[in-house]
């Protein structure tokens, strides 16, 4: 069970780092340093025991009282620190002074608890670098003052432990938890336990680890009702998944407070590759057919989840391994198909009522490769939209930034006497001006598209409009800058300026360009790597010869 959310919270005294004299300059670069001698005199790292003796032997009176002086000076520097509250146990661990940290701990055995001003205690901070070897030095000295520091949190909570494994440090958890498996249950104010941010933070073998020495903590759930197995399915970590597959078989059924299992989240994530390392595995066939059907509170199935959402690959994939799927309902009494069929004729615009009836009527009401192939696409989710609005609204701007400084930069310049284009009664420049605009007004209806996206959050209208826009302002473009340059070079080069106004009218034309991204689509699909970059540097040759060879007409 998941340690109750008192054993989280913390009292205000708790939290408050405590009032300790200033370290001394000379002090504190001695620390740094790592300068035994001068530590040694200084804290008085060695006299401890000797100190003691002669307290016991001396009967005179004198003699205590000096060393007690001793005494008070030598621990008002164990107990400085700097301004940021690290005391000298802090600094000599983060450095990696670990001797030195030892004989300051048997010192002061207080120091290990003591708190810098983020709350951070000098086991927190051994942990937080990786200073594996001072923790086991640590341990080995005294077990019960490092597992009651252990329990300490920083001003998150955060104990040693969480911060190991929220930074991959495999090692030290195994340690820490050795010494208090208790403290793997711990969590701060989150209510995160380190086992969670290991899965969080995707460490596989920290939660290996973990799970090695405390393998009930695989059937613990935590505070959101999910076990450590769904989190794992819902970070798409394959690895675990399988781990808990192979290692823990029973477990694997589990199902979270809302009667999800892994495959319900993972259906929901749209994690692909959590079905396929678990499909790989023939020896569980019967135990996935039934995760596979296995209905959560609301009585949908991972299939069904996967219907509503538009994930076709994950539908694919559960379909293409255990058909019979389709045939459980939920309690609307609606099988996977017939969710899908709604999320179709909701979500995608080129499909109707009539392309699903004319599958019904062929097909039946199932589904079939022709389902995922030919009718159903994938939803398009936000991070694809934004894309596309990125692509459409950066290329917009470009055309109305090119075509407004086109129209004042004219070809041919202006008339100095009137202020007027000297080939402004030419039909081609009158041609090119229009072209221009055109180019610029259509890019702008984009942008204006996209503004209204963002305010009125209409995709479905704005954006097919923003791209149409965007395509016409790209061809007029490509065209004015073809007239531009044939009004140009028309009275130097005639042959290249008519050449150029050819080819750039045919690219500018929607044919024309439609024509080009399809013979280049289809020479990627069917090319390999290989054969496109033979392709690529024939074409810069070819290229590079007609150019040359048309300078020289």
């Amino acid at each position: 069970m998941a340690m109750p959310p008192s054993q989280s919270i913390r009292s205000e005294s708790e939290m408050v780092p405590e009032l300790r004299p200033v370290m001394p300059v000379d002090l504190f670069r001695a620390v740094m340093k790592g300068d035994r001698e001068v530590l040694t005199r200084r804290l008085g790292l060695q006299a401890v025991e000797q100190t003691e003796t002669r307290v016991t032997i001396d009967d005179s009176h004198s003699a205590p009282e000096e060393i007690n002086t001793d005494k008070k000076t030598v621990q008002s520097e164990l107990q400085c620190a700097t301004r940021i509250g690290d005391t000298i146990l802090h600094l000599l661990i983060i450095e990696g002074h670990n001797e030195l940290a030892l004989m300051v701990f048997k010192r002061d055995m207080s120091l290990l608890k003591a708190r810098n001003n983020m709350s951070e205690t000098p086991l927190y901070c051994a942990a937080k670098v990786g200073n594996e070897k001072v923790i086991e030095n640590l341990i080995q000295s005294d077990r019960l003052i490092v597992k009651d520091a252990l329990q300490e949190g920083n001003k998150n909570g955060d104990t040693a432990l969480h911060i190991a494994a929220r930074h991959g440090h495999k090692d030290i958890g195994r340690m820490l938890m050795n010494l208090d498996q208790e403290a793997a249950y711990k969590v701060n104010d989150k209510m995160e336990s380190p086992l969670y941010m290991a899965i969080i933070e995707r460490y596989s073998q920290v939660v290996q680890t973990m799970l090695e020495v405390d393998p009930s903590l695989a059937c613990t759930p935590f505070s959101d009702g999910m076990f450590p197995i769904h989190h794992s399915a819902r970070m798409g970590n394959q690895y675990l998944v399988k781990e808990f597959f192979e290692t823990y078989p029973n477990d694997v059924e589990l199902r979270d407070s809302l009667g999800r299992n892994l495959f319900h989240i993972a259906a929901e994530e749209n994690n692909l590759i959590v079905f396929s390392c678990v499909f790989e595995d023939a020896s569980f066939r019967e135990k996935i057919e039934r995760m596979i059907t296995t209905t959560n509170y609301e009585g949908d199935t991972p299939f069904h989840i996967a219907a509503r959402k538009g994930h076709r690959e994950i539908m694919r994939a559960i379909w293409e391994y255990y058909q019979d799927a389709d045939t459980v309902t939920n309690k609307k009494g609606w099988t996977p198909f017939e969710v899908s069929t709604f999320q179709v004729v909701e979500t995608i615009e080129n499909i109707y009522d009539d392309d699903i009836s004319k599958y019904v009527k062929t097909e039946g009401n199932k589904f079939t490769r022709r389902w995922f192939e030919d009718v159903m696409v994938p939803l398009l989710d936000s991070e694809d939209r934004w894309e596309r609005t990125q692509v459409v609204g950066l290329g917009s701007v470009l055309i109305t930034t090119v075509t407004f400084a086109a129209a004042f930069t004219i070809p041919g310049g202006y008339n100095e006497d009137h202020g007027t284009p000297i080939l402004g009664r030419k039909y081609m420049f009158r041609a090119f001006i229009l072209a221009n605009t055109l180019a610029f007004i259509q890019g702008s209806i984009s942008l204006f598209s996209l503004l209204m996206t963002a305010i009125n959050d209409d995709y479905n209208s704005a954006i097919p409009l923003a791209t149409i826009s965007f395509l016409l302002a790209l061809s007029s473009m490509i065209v004015s800058f073809g007239l531009g340059l044939y009004v140009t070079l028309t009275p130097v080069c005639h042959p290249i300026a008519v050449l150029i106004l050819v080819i750039s009218l045919f690219f500018g034309s929607p044919p024309g360009g439609h024509s080009i991204a399809f013979i280049q689509t289809t020479l990627i699909r069917r090319s390999n790597r290989r054969a496109m970059n033979y392709q690529g540097y024939v074409s810069f040759v070819v290229s590079f010869l007609i150019i040359f060879f048309l300078a020289f007409l």
